[in-house]
């Protein structure tokens, strides 16, 4: 129809364009009310999170069995000790970079040391998390509603991702490094750009090693899309990382790349995880998500004159996955090393979510109510009450019991897997069960030597009266030397039955005490 411009099904007169954009349309009552809806479903996961992490914060024991360990290395840097030294009975460093026991030293010279500087470093990066995943989605849909979706899903996966976003343990720091990379991948145009993205990649490779898979994917579509922007952040990537682990290497006299690399790669893996993990760990749990985020990119596809690119996000994710996927078929990988795929899906959910609304408009209402109750259903599959992480009086009250016990025995008491116990009680600490039998499962090493000739050596002197192990049998790590030199107690480590374990992770606690014989 010549000098006629169509607008949906209303036909209009040349020249009224201009005024119609310049005045807001008004949607249906139904439809905002659904916005507001999936709005508020958003926000709850993310409001439970934060009532949560915040009573947690304060609570003076471990809210998971190796967090004591973590406190530990910060102390280490508080009193200028080495981190990466010979593994011994009295201390074996994690297998992790320095840099988030470093910023939780610095919390530490203001807190005091405690498991409350490095619980405000991790739940402050965990906020810090669910805003920069709501930015990148808002600035990819310009939709806040979408943002809040992808950041109130990410909040949802607290619990199925271990609860561990808020613990004094590295993964809430290394996930924000790793998405303020994507942030700033997402954008960068010039060279500047570029050494940002690889400053900030070497920031969370000092954080956590597995770094290097988790942003593969995406260092090497920038590589290809856009050249100059891949090519200096790899090149900055590079220098940095390798600048530092020659300087960590030799100030630890080898030992930091030991820890952080050598003692990884001879470990082994659990060769069921491979084939479960995607049934099992991604659509038995997150699958509404996935299956968003996959809706999402085939309407995608259909769409002409979109700016989402799709296979930006699809590199990310795949780097995020794989990191789980990996993580999780090695020995030891527990439930949290799912938390980065978990974000990237959250990520791609989001921008799911708008982009089947965009594609249905006519259908809009329908449209929203059907998002909204997939939205509900996701967040009721993972989300749950976590009322349950909330430690409560009587943990305290247990937890106050056995310091006290430990600190009236005479001579030299080891706890074993809770070593900040010992510090609590005024006693030496030793080092933490699961840093020696990653020591240990490495295989044979001049480390793991040395290792077996401490646990040896320590349990043979007399000054070591007790030891408390979480083992309902005779700990694999300390073996013969246990049963040689100490008997075991009768008289129970704890006269409440479900008290005192930790919120989180595997249940463990002091439960066998042996004394010296």
């Amino acid at each position: 129809m010549d000098g006629l411009r169509g607008v949906g099904d209303v036909v209009l007169e040349p020249g009224t364009i201009a005024e119609l954009r310049s005045t807001p349309v008004r949607s249906p009552l139904g439809l905002r009310l659904v916005r507001v809806s999936v709005v508020a479903a958003a926000l709850v996961p993310v409001a439970l999170y934060v009532v949560i992490a915040l009573r947690q914060l304060g609570y003076p024991y471990e809210l998971e069995w190796m967090e004591g360990g973590s406190v530990e290395i910060v102390g280490r840097v508080l009193r200028a000790q080495a981190i990466y030294v010979a593994p011994s009975l009295h201390y074996v460093p994690y297998t992790y970079p320095p840099l988030y026991f470093w910023l939780s030293a610095l919390v530490a010279h203001v807190t005091g040391l405690s498991f409350l500087p490095l619980r405000l470093v991790s739940f402050t990066s965990s906020l810090g998390c669910f805003a920069v995943l709501f930015w990148l989605v808002r600035r990819e849909t310009g939709d806040a509603v979408a943002g809040l979706v992808a950041a109130g899903l990410f909040a949802a996966t607290y619990q199925v991702g271990g609860a561990w976003l808020d613990i004094g343990r590295v993964d809430s720091l290394w996930l924000l490094f790793l998405l303020l990379a994507v942030a700033l991948a997402r954008q960068a145009e010039t060279w500047k750009g570029g050494v940002l993205v690889g400053l900030v990649l070497s920031a969370a490779l000092l954080t956590k090693q597995s770094t290097l898979l988790a942003a593969a994917p995406l260092v090497a579509y920038l590589v290809v899309v856009r050249r100059r922007v891949g090519v200096v952040a790899l090149g900055a990537w590079a220098v940095v990382v390798v600048g530092s682990t020659l300087v960590l290497n030799a100030l630890s006299h080898g030992w930091y790349d030991y820890y952080v690399f050598t003692e990884l790669l001879h470990q082994g893996t659990e060769a069921s995880i491979w084939w479960r993990f995607v049934p099992g760990d991604l659509i038995g749990r997150v699958g509404w998500m996935l299956g968003l985020g996959v809706l999402g990119l085939i309407v995608y596809r259909r769409r002409s004159g979109t700016t989402t690119p799709w296979g930006f996000w699809l590199a990310v994710t795949a780097g995020f996955v794989g990191v789980s996927w990996v993580s999780r078929a090695h020995v030891g990988g527990g439930q949290d090393v799912l938390i980065p795929a978990f974000a990237a899906l959250s990520a791609l959910g989001g921008l799911g979510y708008e982009a089947v609304r965009r594609r249905v408009a006519t259908h809009a209402t329908g449209i929203e109510i059907l998002l909204l109750a997939v939205l509900i259903v996701q967040l009721a599959w993972i989300g749950g009450h976590p009322a349950h992480l909330v430690p409560t009086p009587a943990d305290q009250r247990a937890g106050q019991r056995f310091v006290a016990m430990v600190e009236s025995t005479p001579g030299q008491v080891i706890v074993l897997d809770h070593p900040w116990y010992d510090t609590l009680a005024g006693k030496p600490s030793w080092a933490q069960d699961e840093a020696i039998h990653d020591v240990l499962r490495a295989g044979p090493s001049p480390a793991r030597t040395d290792l077996l000739s401490s646990i040896g050596q320590e349990l043979a002197a007399p000054e070591v009266t007790a030891v408390y192990t979480d083992s309902t049998s005779i700990d694999p790590a300390l073996g013969d030397a246990l049963q040689r030199y100490f008997r075991l107690s009768r008289q129970p480590v704890f006269s409440c039955f479900q008290c005192f374990f930790p919120v989180t992770d595997v249940a463990f606690r002091p439960y066998l005490h042996y004394v010296r014989r």
